[in-house]
C-alpha cells in the first residue's frame, strides 16, 4: 500500500486531474489511498472571501464565493463521466451553501475568529477530494471519497491543531482499509480535521503533507509519496540557483533540517510520523510520471563521498540574542532547547553556548511567544531583518574535511557550525537581505561546481573545526 499526496498544482483544473488519474491507473497495484489539497489557489481566495465578509463587505465576499463555485462547476463537469455529474452538483450546492451562510453570519458579527477561519479554508479540500473521487472512475480508477472532517481527529488549536494519533489511526483504519481490500482507491482531503465535537480544524500552511504522513504512518505504507510541481528536493531553490540539481537521498533528518531552515518540501510536520513508522517519503514531480524524485528516509551506509545535501534560506528572520540569566544555570541549554522545539520550525538555533544563544524567527506573528519561551533562560534581544543561510548534511558531524571545506567556504557570511541538538548538522550563514540572492548562488557555485581542493582532517578524536553549536 502507498499514499500518493497530490497538492494543488497537481489537481488545477480538468487537466490537471486526468493526470493524477494516469498517474494512479499506473500504481493500482500498489494499492494506492490518495490524499489531496485544494484546487489551485482556493484556500486563498476562500480567505479572501471570509476576511472581505468580517470587514463588512458582504457583497465582495459573496462575489469570491460565486466565482469559486463556477470555477470549481467547470473544471468538475470536465473531469467527471456523465453519470456522475447529478452528485457533482448535489457536492457543490452543499458545500457553497454552508460557505453562504458561513459568509453572511461573519458579515453580521464583523469579526473573523481562527475557528470561522478553519471552517472556510476547510470548504478547499472538501471540494477537491469529493470531485477527484467521482472523476476517477471515468479514468478506469474505482475510488470512494472519505470526508477527513471525520476521520482526522485534532486538538482545538484553530489553524494550526494537531493530530490526536491514537483515535486518528483508528478512524483511519476503519474506513480506509475495508476499501483498499476491495480495490477502490480511498481519497481523503489534506490538511483538514476536527475535534472530537466535531468542529472543523486545519493543520496549518502545507498541512496536507502532514496529512498525508499521518495516514502512512496510521496504515503502515510502504511509501508516502508527495506529487508537487517540482523533480523532488533539490540543491537550492531553483528560483535563485537556475542550476540547482536533484538530490537523490535525504535522511529523515536532514529533510528536517532542510524544511525548518525555509525548504519548501515537505512540510516539516510531515517527517515525524513518518519517520516513527518507519515510512520512507518520495518527492515526485506529477508533470513527469517517470521521474524518481528524492527519496527520504533512514540514514544507511555511506555510498558516496562526504558533501553537503542541500541548502536553505529564511528571508527576513528576526535575530534573537539570549544572555542566560544568574539563575540559570546547567538548566540554560535546556530551556533553550524546549523553546525551540516548542516553536518549531519557526524558531532555530543559530548558535549556543553556556550562557548565552542566538537564535532567528521566521514569523513576526510569534515573536512575542518566542521572547517569553526564551525568556526563562535569560534577557531577550532582538534584532530585525537578517537572511539566514543554512548549508546541511549529516556528514557534517562526523567528517572534519568537509565541515573546514564548508566553512571556508562560507567564510564571508559569518558561518556558525550547528552540530548538536539540530535535526541534523548544518553551517548556518548570517547576510544582509538584499545580498541574500548574490550569496545563496555563490555558495552553491563554491560547494556543488566548483573542484574540490584537497583538505587536512584534523588529529584524532578532534571534532569538526569552527563555530560548533552544542545544546
Amino acid at each position: 500500500m502507498i499514499v500518493c499526496k497530490f497538492g494543488g498544482s497537481s489537481v488545477d483544473g480538468a487537466a490537471g486531474i486526468e493526470r493524477v488519474a494516469g498517474i494512479l491507473r499506473a500504481r493500482l497495484a500498489a494499492r494506492p489511498v490518495v490524499v489531496v489539497s485544494a484546487m489551485a489557489k482556493t484556500t486563498r481566495r476562500l480567505l479572501d472571501s471570509a476576511e472581505a465578509a468580517a470587514a463588512g463587505n458582504l457583497a465582495a465576499a459573496l462575489a469570491g464565493c460565486e466565482e469559486l463555485c463556477a470555477f470549481h462547476r467547470r473544471e468538475g463537469e470536465a473531469a467527471v463521466p456523465t453519470a456522475s455529474r447529478p452528485p457533482l452538483a448535489a457536492a457543490l450546492e452543499r458545500s457553497f451553501d454552508e460557505l453562504r451562510t458561513l459568509l453572511v453570519r461573519l458579515a453580521r458579527e464583523h469579526r473573523l475568529e481562527p475557528r470561522d477561519a478553519d471552517a472556510v479554508a476547510a470548504f478547499g479540500e472538501v471540494l477537491a477530494s469529493e470531485i477527484l473521487a467521482l472523476a476517477l472512475p471515468g479514468f478506469g480508477v474505482a475510488a470512494a471519497w472519505i470526508d477527513a472532517r471525520r476521520v482526522m481527529v485534532t486538538d482545538g488549536a484553530f489553524t494550526r491543531a494537531l493530530p490526536l494519533y491514537e483515535e486518528t489511526g483508528n478512524r483511519l483504519r476503519a474506513a480506509l482499509l475495508p476499501l483498499v481490500e476491495r480495490g477502490a482507491v480511498p481519497v481523503v482531503g489534506g490538511y483538514i480535521g476536527a475535534t472530537r465535537d466535531g468542529v472543523v480544524t486545519t493543520l496549518g500552511k502545507e498541512g496536507s503533507d502532514f496529512s498525508a504522513a499521518i495516514v502512512g504512518a496510521a496504515l503502515g505504507a510502504a511509501e508516502i509519496q508527495i506529487w508537487t510541481d517540482v523533480d523532488g528536493i533539490l540543491t537550492a531553490d531553483p528560483r535563485l540557483v537556475p542550476g540547482a540539481r536533484r538530490v537523490s537521498t535525504l535522511s529523515f533528518a536532514e529533510s528536517l533540517e532542510l524544511a525548518c531552515s525555509g525548504a519548501k518540501k515537505p512540510h516539516p510536520g510531515t517527517l515525524g510520523p513518518a519517520s516513527k513508522a518507519g515510512v520512507p517519503i518520495r518527492i515526485l514531480n506529477s508533470l513527469d510520471e517517470g521521474a524518481v524524485g528524492t527519496l527520504i528516509g533512514r540514514r544507511g551506509a555511506p555510498t558516496a563521498a562526504p558533501a553537503v545535501k542541500s541548502l536553505a534560506c529564511r528571508p527576513n528572520d528576526h535575530l534573537l540574542h539570549v544572555a542566560a540569566g544568574p539563575a540559570a544555570g546547567e538548566r540554560f541549554a535546556a530551556q533553550i532547547m524546549e523553546a525551540v522545539e516548542r516553536l518549531r520550525p519557526a524558531l532555530l538555533v543559530l548558535r549556543l553556548d553556556g550562557d548565552s544563544a542566538d537564535l532567528a524567527l521566521d514569523r513576526a506573528d510569534r515573536l512575542a511567544e518566542a521572547r517569553e519561551a526564551l525568556a526563562a533562560g535569560g534577557e531577550v534581544g532582538v534584532l530585525h531583518g537578517r537572511a539566514v543561510v543554512s548549508l546541511v548534511s549529516e556528514d557534517l558531524a562526523g567528517d572534519n574535511g568537509l565541515a573546514a571545506r564548508v566553512l571556508a567556504a562560507a567564510a564571508e557570511y559569518q558561518p556558525r557550525l550547528v552540530v548538536a541538538g539540530a535535526a541534523a548538522p548544518a553551517v548556518r550563514c548570517l547576510v544582509e537581505l538584499e545580498d541574500m540572492p548574490s550569496a545563496v548562488a555563490a555558495l552553491h557555485r563554491r560547494l556543488f561546481d566548483e573542484p574540490e581542493e584537497p583538505a587536512g582532517e584534523g588529529p584524532p578524536g578532534e571534532g569538526p573545526p569552527g563555530n560548533a553549536a552544542a545544546p
